[in-house]
């Protein structure tokens, strides 16, 4: 299979059926339809779980072809300079694993907010052709991971951190126990075991990251993290990328 060709056709046909995205992805997702019809009443509730299945498929498709379309409709156009350019860019096979990687992780991501940044994300590297840096391969890593609860938990985090601080002068480290202390008159208004459950996982993607340790630092312990470029970008992301839900 030529899969840089197959990005290039899926790219024009969405351009070309963005208005009827909906029946474009019904007829993708058909054959297993159809193949689930020729089983048999005796194993209906397995059908049930399947077409639970194939809604669930529609809606994430839907997410993120209507995102990744709505970067490009506008001013782009796949004439046959724009095809060849993107051949070219296609000769890379690293960039062909980016796409691929891309679709992969918005595929199976488990917030439907973060298939649509996934959507819109690569849409933009289609349009611009670059090459996708270290920080970005964190994030779309972390987008896949997290759900609805993660992104809320992640941003107001984030946005609570100026008024804490870090757990003294001398570190960029945060502590969640500082959070929730009864002497501070500002704590964070969110449930704690939520907060650290989204904490952790994201420190498993680099999402967030923790210092090595050492006096004064509580390291990669529970609830104990830093924040780098891939959190702060990762953050502007969620909160400038113009999605459609």
């Amino acid at each position: 299979m030529d899969t840089g060709k197959e990005i290039i056709e899926f790219t024009k046909q969405m351009l070309a059926n963005v208005a009827n995205i909906d029946d474009v992805i019904d007829k993708a997702i058909e054959p297993i339809k159809d193949y689930t019809d020729t089983i048999g009443d005796i194993i209906t509730p397995i059908k049930s779980l399947i077409a639970i299945s194939n809604l669930k498929k529609r809606i994430t498709l839907k997410s993120f072809v209507i995102n990744y379309a709505n970067q490009l409709y506008s001013d782009y156009k796949i004439n046959e300079e724009e095809t060849l350019k993107l051949q070219n860019y296609f000769k890379d096979k690293k960039n062909i694993t980016y796409i691929s990687d891309i679709i992969d992780n918005a595929i199976n991501s488990k917030s439907l907010r973060a298939t649509a940044i996934l959507g819109a994300i690569a849409g933009k590297v289609i349009k611009e052709k670059g090459e996708l840096r270290y920080d970005y391969l964190s994030i779309i890593e972390t987008l896949r991971i997290m759900t609805d609860f993660d992104i809320y938990n992640f941003i107001v985090l984030y946005e609570y951190l100026p008024i804490v601080g870090t757990s003294h002068d001398e570190t960029d480290e945060y502590r969640t126990r500082d959070f929730y202390k009864s002497e501070n008159p500002n704590k964070i208004l969110l449930d704690r075991t939520s907060l650290e459950l989204t904490i952790e996982k994201m420190k498993r993607t680099n999402g967030l990251t923790y210092s090595e340790g050492g006096i004064g630092q509580a390291g990669n312990s529970k609830g104990s993290f830093e924040i780098d470029d891939t959190s702060k970008e990762l953050y502007r992301l969620i909160k400038t990328t113009e999605i459609i839900e």
